[in-house]
């Protein structure tokens, strides 16, 4: 009888298992409402900027970010911001107005499910190969040409 219900407790921890591990959840949204996982950015180089009013250089990266999402084509690369702060939604999309910020920003309710920690340093930027794995974080500010640079110079060390 004992053996019976191990065995019955057993398979269910193990379907179980599997059906979580294939679970759908995204990891985070956009402020548009977007449900996205870190894995939909696969076969893109990404790059995850960390930013906050309060930082003058992390405002200064913005147009800078802008035209390097503009020719996110020419790159293969992706670009999600993240507010450093736990701002509300409300008040995020009210930031990306008034800093004209033209790529996606990530929502910080529900909370976020991400692989790495807040930078210590503001602005702070991961880059994330095409494979998914973290490749490189960057702290301080950095201009389109500087960040383009650095992902040929993955893109050759990945060769």
């Amino acid at each position: 009888m004992k053996t019976i219900s191990y065995f019955k407790k057993a398979i269910l921890f193990i379907g179980l298992s599997v059906l979580l591990s294939c679970s759908s959840q995204p990891d985070f949204y956009l402020t548009d409402g977007e449900a996205k996982r870190l894995s939909d950015y696969r076969g893109k180089w990404l790059i995850v900027n960390f930013w906050a009013e309060w930082c003058s250089p992390c405002l200064e990266e913005i147009p800078e970010l802008n035209h390097l999402y503009a020719e996110r084509e020419m790159h293969n690369l992706a670009i999600i911001g993240i507010s450093y702060d736990p701002l509300k939604n409300q008040e995020l999309s009210e930031l990306i107005q008034k800093w004209n910020i033209r790529y996606p920003i990530m929502a910080t309710s529900p909370v976020p499910i991400l692989p790495f920690k807040l930078p210590q340093k503001l602005p702070g930027n991961y880059i994330i190969s095409p494979n998914g794995d973290i490749l490189a974080k960057l702290s301080g500010t950095q201009n389109k040409e500087m960040l383009v640079n650095y992902l040929k110079m993955l893109q050759k060390e990945l060769k």
